[in-house]
């Protein structure tokens, strides 16, 4: 029944572990085969000096080649607030420094983050860094736009005609540098168009259909610091249906002579909502200025928020022209699977002609000396980046184009201030032909480095979706301008924070192991039909062992919770919220702080509750009491427990070998005394020695034998009591004249008549032997018989069923909690298992209930009252076996039929009349054994001495106590260790 019953649990947690350990389901091949270059991640973040710029997201990021310059501006501080310094990198030494503008010219703009940057390069008139809006301190959007200047690092505010779009931030846009600045008739300035797609305001998100153009004139230097002019220009894009987007990635790249704004990822939503990785989606959508019109391409990449987006500068293949890298980004990983790319720095290789991709892993950064594992860069969100069209660093600058990074968020919230390269070296592969000339050789790290044993690894898989819920509707590229895509929208809703996928598959796990733990300790205990199973304590060391197995992942559960809880939210350009860079993220949810309760009373106060009740009941455990009983002053044990009790008689009933012996002779043995039975041939059983004396003597120095094991209980009152059955009239004494014994005559006349003599011991009543025992007088033998097992199920101690309430309400609460989270977070094959696995737990309980197992349970005894079954507590005599069968004569209930004699002990009716006295089974003895007893000499007894030994023999048979033992019980014989 238990290895059933675990076996069922067990079936419904193995999918479990499966799905969580095998997640990804149904990915799509990646058809196209288009080439990319060989791409190489290197970390120079360590190979920088100077002061450089915080941790930042969100920042705007410029470079000037002329000057070798690398611009930082802005973007959100750790501290969750805006910032509004200017960091400068110079490219040929890997100095930070900051800007130092002229006097008079240090106006800078106002702290923001999320805002359009691009470069706003016009010859000899303007060599400028321009910021389009943006996030405000205040948490409001930004509609100003500024420049700066590289040569005399200064900022100067441009001034911008009415007319333009609302003020906002996390709009895709910018300028591709490789767009050739233009003059415009009727002014002697060079002209740049920058574009702004889509964003949000302060009230709502403006769709991707939203196209605005800012067209940049004049000139700006040190001598002309307020000279630069702009106007904005709307484009009436064709497209009713395009999406908003909240979170999105975008880039501008001008592949045939007109630009195309690219944006990727985000959430769909026409409010203002904190982006996070469950509403995410994974499709492109190309806005091509020239045609006003937007196509879309299918789903392949993991859906994200966050990403950056950046051009393929490298002009190896006309193909990489029309491409652009989409690296980085958060995603919710119980929905969609990755193959774990994003970890080992995927580039997502997107062909804006064709809108198809790639999924290329590139090689890592084995430091500069090539001697350590492969690096890469962690996912994160809100990084910048830029591209240009050859390397950034290093010594051999034509051999290669970079693409720098800047700054983040990682999965794990942590604000960070490193700078990667994406190196794409001149040279082309595809998935059919993965080598190039410098792919041998040990891989080489380094700013210097010359793509040296670089290998790209083609990915042949889209990413999969774990659940339904995260499946897409994918929108199909159009084939003509006026075209409308077909967004993918999802209904997830957006939760701010996320854990691991270790913490969402440990804390079910402990549970679910929790389940054959309890069935398991049901099923070593007793039922109400049987005693402990056999293999009970396997059962039940095997229960233990896996319990503290759950104990022990339900510890790591909560800690890994803790330790890779991260928010969700989009970094500052898509959520409002500010966040101090030391404050945690612990307990900002409800289920937080209801799984931390819910731990807390189910894996430490339960368990100590548990301990601290076995503690006191061990304590209360204190030896066996003793009472005394009559004036004689014995003992008798306070226990329920049947077996053979010294001193459990009163003076009257006790053996006379518990009285003091005053004269000792020969031993010899005694006949049995049944009465009526000795002209049978059945001699009398041996009998103690009988004593001279009637007061009680004290107690031999030496026992026969004791038990060794009996534990301390409270007495109570026997449910298999003989009283029932018992003769209203006291045995021992005669009911009429001729019951009277012969030697009543013998006695002295002096003090009564003779006739009267007999008559006044007819009316004698002597009182019971034992209070509130009557005795026996039957013929019956049922009395003496063990019934069969027969108990109810009945109630804990207090105490006990106060903690089980608790274990199985806190052990509900948490699977409550387990299902509502794994509904909203895990795949749906999951959810299904877990409770599954939860229903038939509770099924197997009720089942054990109702069949009473185990006996002392409150919803056994539930079930039972349910049903009609007694409940109360009854007596439960143990199985002891007769030395000898009994007969089934006289098992039914006695009733007097025949003369009794003085003598009213009759034995058992046995098929053994004539077994020999010594023969005689020692056990039929009122004590359980036989004794040899010192042998009177009878020349030296008296008539009066004989007659009181007679008296006293009658009286002590007048109780006969029946003791039927309940459990095993271990005898040590003292008179044996003695010798």
């Amino acid at each position: 029944m238990l290895w059933w019953l675990q076996s069922r649990t067990f079936l419904s947690l193995g999918p479990l572990l499966l799905v969580i350990s095998r997640p990804a389901v149904h990915a799509q091949n990646i058809s196209t085969s288009g080439p990319v270059p060989p791409l190489q991640w290197i970390n120079i973040t360590g190979l920088t000096t100077g002061s450089p710029p915080p941790a930042l997201s969100d920042a705007s990021i410029g470079y000037y080649d002329a000057l070798r310059t690398l611009l930082i501006f802005g973007g959100q501080s750790a501290q969750g607030v805006p910032t509004a310094n200017t960091y400068l990198l110079d490219l040929d030494t890997l100095t930070w420094s900051t800007n130092s503008a002229p006097d008079g010219l240090d106006t800078k703009p106002p702290a923001r983050s999320a805002a359009i940057s691009a470069e706003d390069l016009a010859a000899s008139y303007r060599s400028a860094h321009i910021i389009i809006g943006g996030l405000g301190a205040n948490g409001e959007a930004l509609s100003d736009v500024w420049e700066f200047d590289y040569v005399s690092q200064f900022w100067s505010s441009v001034t911008v005609s009415p007319g333009g779009p609302s003020a906002r931030y996390g709009a895709v846009g910018g300028k591709d540098s490789r767009t050739p600045d233009l003059t415009t008739t009727g002014t002697a300035y060079y002209n740049n168009s920058f574009y702004l797609v889509g964003g949000i305001s302060d009230s709502s998100v403006s769709p991707l259909s939203d196209v605005w153009q800012l067209n940049v004139t004049g000139a700006l230097s040190s001598n002309n610091p307020t000279d630069v002019a702009a106007s904005w220009e709307q484009l009436s894009v064709q497209s009713s249906n395009a999406p908003s987007k909240v979170g999105a990635a975008g880039a501008v790249i001008s592949a045939t002579g007109q630009e195309d704004v690219v944006a990727f990822g985000g959430c769909t939503s026409s409010a203002k909502i904190t982006a996070s990785g469950s509403c995410a989606a994974s499709e492109a959508y190309i806005i091509n200025t020239g045609e006003d019109s937007i196509s879309s391409s299918n789903s392949c990449p993991v859906p994200r928020v966050g990403a950056t987006v950046v051009p393929n500068m490298n002009s190896q293949s006309s193909d990489f022209n029309n491409q652009v890298f989409i690296v980085f980004g958060v995603y919710n990983s119980s929905l969609w699977s990755d193959d774990g790319g994003l970890e080992k720095g995927e580039v997502d290789v997107f062909h804006v002609d064709t809108a198809t991709w790639n999924r290329v892993l590139p090689a890592g950064d084995p430091g500069t000396d090539g001697t350590n594992s492969p690096a890469y860069p962690s996912p994160r969100q809100g990084a910048v980046g830029l591209s240009w069209t050859s390397a950034l660093v290093g010594s051999s600058r034509n051999s290669a184009s970079d693409s720098i990074f800047f700054g983040g968020v990682d999965v794990n919230g942590n604000y960070l201030n490193e700078l990667w390269l994406l190196r794409a070296y001149n040279a082309q592969l595809t998935q059919s032909n993965q080598t190039w000339a410098n792919s041998s050789g040990q891989l080489a790290g380094g700013v210097d480095a010359t793509g040296q044993g670089v290998t790209v690894q083609f990915m042949s898989q889209c990413a999969s979706a774990l659940s339904p819920q995260a499946t897409q509707t994918s929108a199909q590229p159009s084939a003509t301008g006026g075209g409308s895509p077909t967004p993918s929208v999802l209904s997830t809703p957006t939760a701010p924070y996320d854990t691991s996928v270790v913490h969402k598959a440990l804390s079910p796990i402990s549970l679910a192991l929790m389940f054959p733990v309890v069935i398991g300790a049901r099923l070593s205990m007793a039922s109400v039909a049987s005693a402990q199973p056999p293999g009970h304590v396997l059962i039940a060391v095997t229960s233990i062992v896996v319990a503290v197995a759950a104990y022990a992942l339900g510890v790591a559960g909560l800690a890994t919770s803790f330790t890779s809880i991260a928010s969700t939210s989009a970094s500052s350009s898509t959520s409002l919220i500010k966040r101090a860079a030391n404050s945690s993220l612990a307990l900002k949810t409800a289920h937080g702080r209801a799984g931390l309760a819910l731990f807390i009373v189910f894996y430490f106060i339960i368990p100590l509750l548990f301990a601290f009740a076995a503690c006191y009941q061990r304590r209360s455990r204190r030896p066996d009491e003793t009472v005394t009983n009559g004036a004689d002053g014995r003992s008798r044990v306070n226990s329920t427990e049947p077996g053979e009790k010294e001193g459990l008689y009163n003076g009257r009933a006790a053996s006379p070998l518990r009285s003091a012996d005053a004269h000792t002779g020969k031993p010899r043995p005694r006949t049995r005394s049944w009465a009526g039975l000795s002209h049978l041939g059945v001699a009398g059983r041996r009998s103690s020695e009988s004593t001279h004396e009637s007061a009680a003597a004290p107690p031999p120095s030496h026992r026969s034998f004791e038990v060794v094991n009996r534990p301390a209980r409270t007495r109570r009152a026997s449910g298999n009591s003989l009283a029932a059955f018992s003769d209203p009239r006291k045995p021992g004494y005669p009911r009429n004249l001729s019951d009277t014994s012969w030697f009543d005559g013998r006695r002295s006349m002096s003090a009564v008549g003779e006739v009267t003599y007999p008559l006044n011991e007819l009316s004698h009543r002597a009182e019971p032997s034992t209070p509130g025992t009557t005795i026996l007088d039957m013929t019956s033998t049922s009395g003496l018989m063990p019934p069969a097992w027969l108990t109810t199920p009945e109630m804990p101690r207090p105490i006990d069923s106060f903690l089980h309430v608790l274990f199985h309400a806190s052990l509900l609460a948490l699977c409550v909690l387990s299902l509502a989270q794994l509904w909203l977070r895990a795949p749906r094959a999951v959810f299904v298992v877990f409770l599954i696995g939860t229903v038939l737990f509770y099924l197997a309980l009720l089942a054990l209930a109702w069949s009473g197992r185990p006996r002392y349970s409150v919803l056994t005894v539930l079930l039972a009252r349910a049903r009609g079954h007694p409940t109360h507590a009854a007596c439960t005599p143990g199985n002891a076996t007769p030395s000898r069968p009994l007969s089934a004569t006289g098992s039914e209930i006695p009733f007097p039929t025949e003369q009794r004699s003085p003598y009213q002990h009759y034995p058992p009716y046995r098929a053994a009349s004539t077994i020999p006295p010594e023969e005689y089974p020692a056990s039929l003895s009122h004590n359980g054994h036989a004794v040899n007893e010192v042998n009177d000499d009878d020349d030296e007894e008296d008539e009066d001495t004989r007659q009181r030994r007679i008296e006293e023999e009658m009286n002590r048979r007048d109780v006969s106590i029946v003791t039927v033992p309940r459990r095993k019980l271990f005898l040590t014989n003292p008179e044996l260790d003695r010798g």
